[in-house]
């Protein structure tokens, strides 16, 4: 009865994975496919905008070549910044009307694709064609759109960007000093942004401005700044820029001389990057300073290429001053017919730029219908291929859903027992380790409550001895004195050690109180070597303290002598005669705080005495170098001192040699 049921299912299963497997293989194949021309496409756009100052013409070929392949792939990223590209390239060529209508079809696209930082870098790329044909409005209706949306998303170079253009709006404007602020807040975040390479341009327009305020020396000290800035860039445009800049503010100046010097550098750097903007404004300039120093010839070829350039790229302004030129250079000659058709043309590029207002709002009202029916046609198509796309995924989507479904259970299942164990190993790593430091503590109080038990008993049983002898009269005066000299020195012995033990307990029944208060280090080891002068002297051991700087550091003080006196005591007794114990103070790098070291040159220690000096008290309890006694608890007594204070102790010996100390503590000035 279940064995068709089950059948089914089967064969139900095996489907399914043939279908997945099928569509996999497509979507990897065509992921390949799109992925390398994708890449082509990115390179491409990578490529473009690096002619843009010295061959527009390479950055118009390179863009147009990825907005085709970006088109026929649907790609939408890769046609945005190929239009991007369009833009640049056209408006260095002086197509103004061409740029802004590149820069508006990747402004549509950066909409579709949400891409805000792409949206307002091309809403600022957008004013300056619009500038460039004096739709002023337009121009800033952009540039205050890309800086709201670059301002909500902190993009640093955009906002300059629009800044910069908006300053250049005030600057066609005649409004100076609005011009100049907005100029200096570009510069100002660019070099913020670790961006230099604007500030050529800025610091000429700013020039530009000084010079109508007639403000020379100002004019003359940023002019010069832009030069030095563009020719330690090697930025051939800026150069150019710079040179030309210089030489119209010496004409200004009445020094054609200079001017003309200027000029002509300009000319030799403009005509290597084929850029034609800057190009007609120097022809210009050249045919008015040729003109001004007399040299007619060469002033009438200047003036001839301005009017040509001029004509190309129907900049009036450049037709009416170049044909002025040339009909007053004609007018010299005595050519009077030529002189009246030049004189005729300037007049009517004179009309022609008064009333290109009414031309310029025409285009913008084609730009914008070209504009609306482009973003319609553009989310027609990018819907459709949505549409495509989904129709393979939704049949992917339930499939893949299923098995996905199935993979969840399962990797739950595996991930609570992962979780279980994980938390049971856990928890038996930290018992572990528990039990290792109980044993370890136990191991180590076993070990001293046998070594202070039998110190403790032996002096008192000697001296018990010695008392029952004397009541008793068994022993002569020379006896009694041999034995009261013996008891007098193991009681000596036994004070200490007693001490140690008290402060010891009183340490791990944590009734130790912290008074953390400022000191002089130097003072307190002074007293020290002071304390322990004699002790030291009497086994001819030198106690040096290092010169050094005074410091005043932040602990208890009462526990920082105690570490100090228990190492001094330990170089002294480990130490033969005519040794030395030093105790030096230097700063910490980098954390404000001080190094104590205490160092002797001693019997020293072996590796294994080291490892264990801490932890086992037969290894700290040591006979000196006269025989003298200690309980093994000086260090442990350190340790825990230190640890109070926020430090370590450190140590490093070699065996025969001597052993060093060191521990740190906080400085005043770290507080």
């Amino acid at each position: 009865m279940y064995l068709p049921i089950l059948k089914n299912r089967r064969f139900l299963i095996i489907l399914l994975f043939q279908i997945v497997h099928i569509y996999s293989v497509n979507a990897i194949q065509q992921g390949a496919s799109l992925t390398k021309d994708t890449l082509i496409v990115n390179k491409l756009n990578e490529k473009a905008p690096t002619f843009w100052s010295s061959k527009p013409d390479s950055t118009l070929r390179l863009a147009k070549r990825a907005l085709e392949i970006s088109t026929n792939l649907g790609f939408m990223k890769g046609q945005m910044v190929a239009y991007r590209n369009l833009g640049i390239g056209y408006y260095e060529k002086g197509q103004y009307t061409a740029a802004a209508q590149s820069y508006k079809e990747a402004v549509s696209l950066a909409e579709i694709l949400g891409n805000d930082a792409y949206k307002a870098q091309l809403h600022s790329n957008v004013s300056m064609p619009y500038l460039a044909l004096g739709a002023h409005d337009e121009a800033l209706e952009n540039l205050y759109t890309a800086l709201e949306i670059a301002e909500k998303n902190d993009l640093t170079n955009t906002i300059a960007h629009a800044n910069h253009n908006i300053g250049m709006v005030y600057h066609y404007q005649f409004k100076n000093d609005e011009a100049i602020a907005f100029y200096e807040k570009s510069r100002h975040l660019y070099e913020s942004n670790g961006d230099t390479t604007r500030s050529t341009f800025i610091l000429g327009n700013i020039a530009h401005l000084y010079l109508k305020k007639s403000d020379f020396k100002k004019a003359k000290e940023f002019y010069l700044q832009s030069l030095a800035l563009a020719e330690k860039q090697d930025n051939k445009k800026a150069i150019g820029n710079a040179l030309q800049s210089l030489g119209a503010f010496f004409m200004e100046q009445k020094d054609t001389e200079t001017a003309l010097h200027y000029f002509l550098r300009a000319k030799e750097t403009l005509e290597s990057t084929g850029e034609q903007t800057e190009y007609l404004r120097l022809m210009n300039n050249l045919a008015t300073c040729y003109l001004e120093v007399g040299d007619t010839n060469t002033a009438y070829t200047y003036a001839a290429k301005s009017n040509k350039l001029a004509n190309e790229q129907q900049q009036f302004y450049y037709i009416q001053t170049s044909a002025q030129q040339l009909s007053d250079l004609y007018e010299k000659k005595g050519n009077y017919r030529m002189a009246m058709h030049y004189l005729k043309k300037a007049a009517l590029a004179s009309d022609s730029l008064y009333s290109r207002q009414n031309r310029e709002e025409l285009v913008r009202m084609e730009e914008k219908y070209k504009y609306r029916k482009g973003l319609e046609q553009t989310s027609f198509l990018h819907n459709m291929q949505l549409k495509r796309q989904n129709q393979w995924l939704y049949a992917a989507i339930v499939l893949v859903c299923i098995l996905v479904i199935i993979a969840l259970l399962f990797a739950s299942n595996i991930r609570q027992k992962r979780r279980t164990n994980l938390i049971l190993k856990e928890t038996n790593v930290f018992f572990e380790e528990q039990n290792a430091k109980l044993e370890a503590s136990n191991h180590f109080k076993e070990q001293l409550i046998s070594l202070v038990a039998h110190d403790i008993r032996h002096p008192i049983v000697s001296l018990q001895n010695v008392l029952f002898l004397f009541e008793n009269k068994h022993l002569s005066p020379i006896e009694i004195q041999q034995l009261m000299s013996s008891s007098h020195k193991d009681v000596n012995n036994l004070i200490p050690l007693i001490d140690d033990l008290l402060l010891w307990v009183k340490l791990q029944l944590n009734y130790a109180q912290l008074q953390k208060i400022s000191f002089s280090i130097q003072e307190v080891s002074q007293s020290i070597v002071e304390l322990y002068q004699q002790k030291a002297h009497h086994k001819n051991i030198q106690l040096i303290i290092e010169p050094t700087i005074n410091t005043q550091v932040y602990a208890d003080k009462e526990a920082v002598a105690t570490v100090i006196r228990n190492l001094v005591d330990n170089g002294i007794k480990f130490s033969k005669p005519g040794g030395s114990v030093r105790i030096r103070t230097t700063p910490t790098a980098g954390d404000g705080r001080v190094t104590i070291h205490i160092a002797d040159t001693g019997i020293g220690m072996s590796a294994e005495t080291i490892e264990n000096l801490f932890t086992t008290p037969n290894y700290a309890r040591r006979l000196g170098t006269n025989n003298e006694e200690g309980s093994g608890l000086g260090l442990q007594i350190c340790i825990h001192y230190l640890q109070l204070n926020n430090s370590k102790l450190f140590v490093k010996s070699i065996l025969g040699r001597g052993t060093s100390f060191w521990f740190e503590i906080d400085t005043v000035e770290q507080l």
